[in-house]
């Protein structure tokens, strides 16, 4: 069986699936997505979910507020309900941080998402439990959200299908067909799709696809450990905020009154490429190991003292498409007209998720790079423009 469309989007996870709407109301074309298991079922399902605007590279600030806005005015605009939990960003570093958390907050005013420096005593109203010492400095971002990952892709997969696009789960891509330098379609396993313009957004299985084009990425699978702590038992703490420890290199956000979230801020822990773990993103082992839960556990009561007595709920651990700088590659191939590409997100797709929808559409709609993704070629890492965006600078892990 052989379908047309105007548009091809492999991948359904958040970024592919906004990308897909984003062209059909640029355009009102026909647009297909293919996804090769169950929407989400890739890294969007085991997003964290933490949308916040505070770093320090302002083109990345931007990206991020622009993001938020669209998360927080989804359900007014398009009558979705989005589960937006307005809990706010607090930010943990250490005094000789200070410089790099003057130019986040900056680049984020700049993007116009408040953040100020706090003392103690705002930040213990704020969370309460958090370590008590005079060598902490603390920024809040009061408009920082998170969101439940698959209600969210739900919510925005039933506007798109209102809109018109057409989703195929179940539906592998096997083949990019070209015709000379340009493509023509895919071959998948729900048949053959003829079309002038491919978004790849599916991540490794993306890249993996690309270099056998001879479009060769620094796109690397990266194993990452999370858990689900619980609070302590007959106690009312609770996780209140999103918060990012700079010193124990954790960030955490509330997982209903009873449990948190706690995953370590990989693009701090990590330095080059020898430091990323490799896996098979098809045959990995989903659960942390024992050694990494004790680890986060220890730094977990650094932050949160009064996690000592709180408990492992569950842990689970995903494989990240990471990139030399963290940020994602948003391009096209230099030599095959109508490809185009977002792939090594590293873990941080889902919060710059709106952003890259919208930017992608437009470079294929237009075909015509818009500027506000001019940073974000492949060609960046070996011309020396990799980002440096991280709200705090590199320190030794706790």
């Amino acid at each position: 069986m052989t379908q047309t469309a105007d548009f091809i989007i492999v991948g359904g996870g958040v970024t592919g699936l906004l990308s897909a709407l984003f062209l059909q109301e640029l355009t009102g074309a026909k647009v297909v997505l293919l996804e090769r298991h169950y929407m989400g079922s890739g890294q969007s399902h085991r997003a964290a979910g933490v949308c916040r605007a505070l770093v320090r590279e302002p083109a990345v600030a931007k990206a991020l507020s622009e993001s938020l806005c669209y998360f927080k005015t989804f359900s007014e605009r398009f009558d979705e309900e989005l589960p937006v939990h307005a809990v706010g960003y607090l930010l943990l570093a250490d005094p000789q941080q200070s410089e790099s958390i003057e130019e986040a907050m900056a680049a984020a005013g700049e993007a116009g998402c408040e953040a100020q420096k706090i003392d103690s005593r705002e930040a213990a109203e704020l969370q309460p439990g958090l370590r008590e010492d005079d060598q902490t400095l603390y920024v809040f971002e009061p408009g920082a959200i998170h969101l439940d990952p698959m209600p969210t892709l739900q919510a925005i997969r039933r506007l798109a299908q209102r809109r018109g696009v057409k989703i195929m789960e179940g539906c592998e891509v096997n083949d990019i067909l070209l015709s000379g330098d340009e493509v023509c379609g895919v071959e998948s396993s729900c048949g053959r799709f003829h079309g002038p313009q491919i978004l790849m957004a599916s991540s490794f299985w993306g890249a993996r696809q690309l270099s056998l084009l001879g479009v060769d990425l620094p796109v690397y699978s990266h194993r990452a450990e999370m858990a689900f702590f619980q609070v302590p038992s007959k106690t009312t703490f609770t996780l209140r905020r999103i918060l990012s420890d700079a010193r124990t290199l954790l960030y955490l956000r509330p997982e209903g009154d009873q449990q948190m979230f706690v995953g370590r801020r990989e693009s701090d822990r990590i330095e080059s490429v020898s430091d990323m773990e490799s896996q098979d993103p098809d045959q990995y082992k989903q659960t942390a190991e024992f050694e990494s839960v004790v680890d986060i556990h220890r730094r977990l009561e650094i932050t949160l003292p009064p996690m000592q007595e709180g408990f492992v709920h569950r842990t689970y651990a995903c494989v990240y498409d990471m990139t030399p700088d963290s940020m994602p590659v948003l391009d096209q191939a230099s030599s095959i007209k109508g490809l185009y590409f977002s792939v090594g997100f590293s873990g941080g797709g889902f919060s710059l998720s709106p952003w890259v929808g919208r930017a992608m559409a437009e470079f294929m709609v237009h075909q015509k790079r818009p500027a506000q993704i001019d940073g974000f070629d492949s060609n960046r890492f070996a011309e020396g423009r990799s980002f440096d965006w991280s709200n705090v600078a590199r320190t030794s892990s706790s």
